[in-house]
């Protein structure tokens, strides 16, 4: 493993949504870079959420809305520069803001998705919870659950990952390469390591 450090003069970049173009299902080796920059670098990123603004009130069931499986896009590829299989990358979360001029959260219960949910591969002994949407106010200073009860803001990026070497994987998947991982740790002031 090799120590590629910071570069002397870092940069900032901005991924936007414009920049951005396309996002992805998939994490591997067969997307075309979006963005290049050196070890140090700095990368502003402007993601959707894992719904891409399908689920817009508590009206809108995901098993209706939801193009599946078609759920959490990605940002990326980002390829930094001198990074080799064998490296590590590690990737400093700095801080995470909420978008939009009044932003809101979504929590959901899918049939047949998620923790709390039996599917074909993980049946449950108890019948599935209902299907149900909650939108939450949020700013920096609070998840705003109902008028008594306001809750930490705590962000954190469910989805963070180097390439696979040689396959796909669905972007809902986590694994050696990351992915997947929805760690409330990875946060600002986070470092996550990846193997590159």
């Amino acid at each position: 493993m090799r120590g590629l450090g910071w570069t002397k003069s870092p940069r900032t970049h901005e991924l936007t949504e414009a920049k951005q173009g396309v996002y992805h299902y998939t994490i591997g080796p067969y997307s075309s870079e979006v963005l290049r920059i050196a070890p140090g670098d700095r990368v502003i990123v402007e993601t959707r959420d894992a719904f891409e603004g399908a689920v817009k009130t508590e009206e809108d069931l995901p098993s209706k809305v939801l193009r599946m499986p078609f759920v959490n896009p990605q940002n990326g590829p980002i390829m930094v520069e001198g990074a080799e299989k064998g490296d590590v990358l590690a990737v400093y979360i700095e801080s995470m803001i909420p978008r939009g001029e009044n932003p809101r959260g979504t929590c959901a219960m899918i049939p047949q998705f998620g923790a709390l949910s039996g599917t074909s591969l993980t049946a449950l002994l108890a019948e599935d919870l209902p299907e149900i949407v909650r939108k939450i106010d949020v700013d920096e200073q609070g998840v705003y659950w109902s008028k008594r009860v306001t809750l930490p803001y705590k962000p954190h990026i469910g989805t963070l990952s180097c390439s696979p070497e040689i396959d796909s994987i669905n972007t809902l998947t986590p694994d050696q390469h990351g992915g997947n991982m929805d760690l409330p740790d990875m946060g600002p002031g986070s470092i996550t390591y990846l193997p590159v």
